[in-house]
């Protein structure tokens, strides 16, 4: 009797590491036809992460906001939202944080901003080409600044006189 119990407890090993060996392949052939059907895209536009990175820095430098910062002890980061319309309907949100004297760049919306910068995707462009037009479109409406912090927080992070008083 225990023989018998001793014989069917003995697995076929080759068989497992086959399965095994057949299961592994199977998926890395199915993800392999995934990433070569999807491709290797280079999206234009405000949805690639370059072009995210031209908009913030051509957004910075012609704002003059090279000198913001946290507020010493508290930890409080400056914080700006962006919405740039794409077309009559669609408008992609974006929001800036600095940290430690790093730009970071998040997609979505964030709750305790200290500025709303709302914008087109002409404007952008038109941004990124030229530092110095940001005034006119200022100026005219096309672009949008919003304070949702006080006076005393914008000064205290650093913001230039343009977005105090």
């Amino acid at each position: 009797m225990e023989e018998n119990n001793q014989e069917q407890r003995v697995l076929d090993v080759p068989k497992i590491f086959l399965y095994i060996f057949e299961v592994i392949v199977l998926i890395l052939l199915i993800s392999y036809v995934y990433f070569a059907m999807s491709g290797n895209k280079e999206y234009s536009g405000v949805y690639s992460e370059h072009a995210q990175k031209q908009v913030i820095e051509a957004l910075f430098t012609s704002l003059n906001l090279e000198s913001i910062h946290e507020i010493p002890y508290l930890g409080m980061t400056p914080k700006i939202q962006i919405y740039i319309q794409q077309g009559d309907y669609f408008v992609n949100s974006y929001y800036l944080e600095v940290v430690s004297g790093t730009v970071e760049i998040h997609d979505g919306v964030i709750s305790d901003k200290d500025l709303i910068i709302w914008t087109t995707e002409e404007e952008v462009e038109k941004i990124i080409e030229d530092n110095n037009y940001i005034k006119e479109s200022l100026i005219s409406g096309r672009t949008n600044i919003e304070k949702t912090a006080s006076d005393f927080v914008l000064f205290s992070k650093g913001y230039p006189s343009l977005f105090i008083g």
